[in-house]
């Protein structure tokens, strides 16, 4: 085997490696128990995706449960940061309506470099020699949800009207009217 196609063969695993290491997504739920789980907010902005409200810049102006937090990781940089960071909203909806959600919250997203990836180039001809190079940094997004359940609450239906109640009356005794061709009473009056 030539050296051209080792070097090529190894740079092609090393190229693998990186891809496989950097496009993972890791998302974890963690679920939030507590007194003060039902909250309300004052609005802010929305915007629906796969069926799950994204809030940011506030929280939702109705009741709410708070069920817990969801943390999200992936690669921001390069193409496959790219695509990745297009599909975050839908990767999370799918792991917030997995766990009964209604809505998120973003609580928090930041890029982290975690390394930097480079290329040289260098060759000499005599005592004249010419080079160059590129390098890019490698940056992880980390993003912060919480997870949410909209409070359902009933109104209360106003009582119906009472009637008002009668107290029964009393038993009558039927009194049979004297016969017409009845003799008159002897009874002193």
């Amino acid at each position: 085997m030539s050296f051209k196609v080792a070097t090529l063969r190894a740079l092609g695993c090393s190229f693998a490696l990186v891809l496989s290491a950097t496009s993972s997504t890791a998302q974890d739920f963690i679920a939030f128990e507590g007194k003060n789980a039902v909250r309300e907010g004052e609005g802010g902005a929305k915007k629906t995706v796969e069926g799950v409200d994204f809030w940011s810049d506030g929280a939702p102006p109705r009741k709410y449960k708070l069920l817990g937090y969801i943390t999200d990781r992936r690669q921001k940089s390069g193409l496959i940061g790219r695509a990745s960071m297009a599909s975050l909203e839908k990767d999370v909806a799918q792991v917030a309506k997995k766990n009964g959600a209604d809505a998120v919250i973003l609580m928090a997203s930041d890029a982290e470099t975690v390394g930097v990836v480079g290329t040289a180039f260098g060759q000499r001809s005599g005592s004249f020699g010419s080079g160059f190079g590129a390098s890019a940094a490698v940056q992880k997004n980390n993003s912060k949800f919480a997870v949410l359940k909209y409070v359902i609450e009933i109104e209360p239906t106003a009582p119906a009207p009472v009637s008002p109640v009668t107290a029964p009356l009393a038993p009558t005794v039927a009194v049979d009217p004297p016969a017409q061709n009845a003799a008159p009473s002897t009874e002193p009056k």
